[in-house]
């Protein structure tokens, strides 16, 4: 299998259609923003196939440069669809300290492009995006590769995991974590061995949300009722107990 501009371009274009849908049939910007969001990036890795491989050239550099900013904000979107799949009141009382969060994790993803290598040191090499030499987006296995001269900080990129990931779990949203995970990383990792690939790869499947959210009647499996967090969340502040609103 191999992958190319064109397809890039074609998910883009039915991402974006699927978003406008969405925001047209009133659904709220919880949901269509994240859909415009993620499908962004095939409209980047369309125009980074045109300049692929070419490294040295400014605009691969800077193509390559412009994945990485969207990668570091990616979890403040995957935190705002999260949270629509939890209780309301639990929703209203962590999203300001969650988008908090995802903004000290996208200052410390976008903090590794900083050349400060004596004081940082620089990142493994063999971990993903991983490079001491260039910035280059090339041909991968199948899809676009990211080679990034990266310093030491946020080492393995271990705080995108956690905001990405497993905070969404803390506060319910297990469903929804697993299936994005599934349906990116593990697709990813099953699919390419070259780790500077897979978080382009990644980015691919993770449109897979689109048809999560399209579908109404899948996102009604993807909703937590309840969940051992909800408690200490809505006493939190309160001075008293608050219960959850659960259903059957």
């Amino acid at each position: 299998m191999c992958w190319s501009g064109e397809a890039s371009a074609a998910v883009a274009v039915l991402g974006l259609s699927s978003a406008y849908f969405l925001k047209r049939k009133g659904e709220p910007k919880e949901i269509y923003l994240p859909t415009a969001y993620f499908v962004l990036m095939e409209g980047l890795q369309a125009l980074t196939y045109i300049v692929v491989d070419e490294c040295g050239n400014p605009t691969n550099t800077l193509l390559t440069r412009l994945a990485i900013l969207h990668i570091s904000f990616q979890p403040f979107f995957i935190n705002m669809l999260g949270m629509e799949f939890v209780d309301e009141k639990v929703k209203k009382r962590i999203q300001k300290p969650i988008y908090l969060m995802c903004g000290v994790v996208a200052a410390l993803c976008l903090g590794r492009l900083l050349p400060f290598y004596e004081q940082l040191g620089r990142c493994e090499l063999g971990t993903a995006m991983c490079s001491h030499t260039q910035t280059c987006a090339y041909r991968g296995q199948w899809h676009i590769g990211w080679e990034i001269l990266l310093n030491g900080l946020n080492a393995q990129w271990r705080w995108y995991v956690v905001a990405a990931f497993i905070v969404p779990v803390l506060y319910g949203s297990w469903k929804w974590s697993a299936y994005h995970y599934v349906v990116g990383p593990l697709l990813a990792s099953v699919t390419t061995t070259d780790v500077n690939e897979r978080p382009a790869v990644c980015c691919l499947f993770s449109t897979c949300i689109i048809a999560l959210l399209v579908n109404t009647r899948i996102r009604r499996y993807v909703y937590v009722k309840r969940w051992p967090t909800w408690g200490p969340i809505l006493r939190w502040g309160r001075g008293g107990p608050e219960k959850a609103k659960s259903g059957v």
